[in-house]
């Protein structure tokens, strides 16, 4: 290998804010672009839809292992505290990290020809994004189902 194709190999590329990485494959996690979408979060882009059918219930925590009963101080308040809303951001944050490389499969082979592989990977990014979905939902069932039993109506 040539000077100049090592040195261009363990420069870092795109739009990293340090050129101090070692590995083009070796990425320190510090040094991951920020991530930089301009949309708005699902709350503000689909506002009128769920000001119509709101997937939570006006009054009841929607964190599914507290579900508590609370006197909502705003009307678009789904929360009884702070904690509820914190532990309902990390679980956000870890399902969107499973589903994040399947849904940019999906997106990115959305238009590919039937019988590719690249259609093969799309059906199977959609199979997946479900059953995550699925595990989700029953995973969020069964705490609040957990959460009613324990009769923590503080």
């Amino acid at each position: 290998m040539t000077k100049s194709a090592t040195r261009d190999r363990l420069t870092c590329t795109g739009t990293l804010r340090s050129a101090a990485c070692t590995d083009q494959n070796g990425v320190s996690p510090h040094l991951v672009p920020e991530l930089n979408l301009d949309v708005e979060p699902f709350l503000t882009f689909a506002e009128a839809e769920l000001r119509a059918a709101p997937p939570w219930q006006s009054g009841v925590c929607f964190n599914p292992g507290c579900g508590r009963a609370f006197a909502p101080t705003r009307k678009w308040q789904n929360y009884c505290c702070r904690a509820c809303k914190q532990q309902s951001r990390r679980e956000l944050a870890q399902v969107g990290h499973r589903l994040a490389l399947a849904m940019l499969v999906w997106r990115i082979h959305k238009y590919a020809a039937a019988g590719t592989p690249e259609a093969a990977l799309v059906r199977a990014a959609r199979r997946y994004v479900t059953h995550v979905q699925s595990a989700w939902m029953q995973d969020r069932a069964r705490r609040a189902a957990d959460a009613k039993g324990s009769g923590d109506d503080i």
